[in-house]
């Protein structure tokens, strides 16, 4: 199905072409091609006032993921027949608070986007990482999804997980 992949910020420059194939690489991974999924890369204004309506956070933040199936059991995305319930979310990457907290080199920059994707694809898939049960259980899978993302790239992605994130 289709990937909406937008890049609607200018102050760090994304491939978009590669980001778009990486993001493919995951969906096939995770198994979840045949969903409709958004990725939209934002400035931190944009993704501060996303944190503070959605979450009550203040201040920009790295991913922030806005499933569309209420998911019961991470990993289980609920069986759907219509063809226009087929998708699985919205994921926003705040672009220019990622590149200054992964530092400046556009390598590790380019290598972190797949990883903050991943998050995200995992949060609107049901994972969550709210208690220390729920942080190994995500911790896990993106560890698991990486793994196989590493070996197909050549990258060398590790999840960003921290208890409470």
């Amino acid at each position: 199905m289709t990937v909406i992949l937008r890049n609607l910020q200018n102050i760090v420059r994304v491939d978009v072409t590669q980001l778009r194939q990486q993001v493919g690489v995951l969906r096939r991974i995770l198994d979840v091609e045949k969903y409709d999924i958004a990725v939209l890369c934002v400035d931190n204004d944009n993704i501060s006032d996303l944190n503070s309506q959605y979450r009550g956070e203040k201040g920009p933040t790295d991913v922030l993921a806005f499933p569309f199936h209420e998911v019961s059991r991470p990993g289980q995305i609920p069986a759907v027949a219509d063809p226009e319930e087929m998708l699985l979310g919205d994921i926003v990457l705040g672009v220019p608070y990622i590149y200054n907290n992964c530092g400046r080199d556009g390598d590790e920059f380019e290598q972190i986007l797949p990883v903050m994707v991943n998050h995200g694809l995992c949060h609107v898939m049901g994972y969550d990482h709210g208690t220390r049960e729920q942080w190994k259980q995500m911790y896990d899978k993106e560890m698991e999804v990486l793994t196989k993302f590493n070996k197909i790239t050549g990258y060398n992605c590790r999840p960003l997980l921290k208890i409470g994130h």
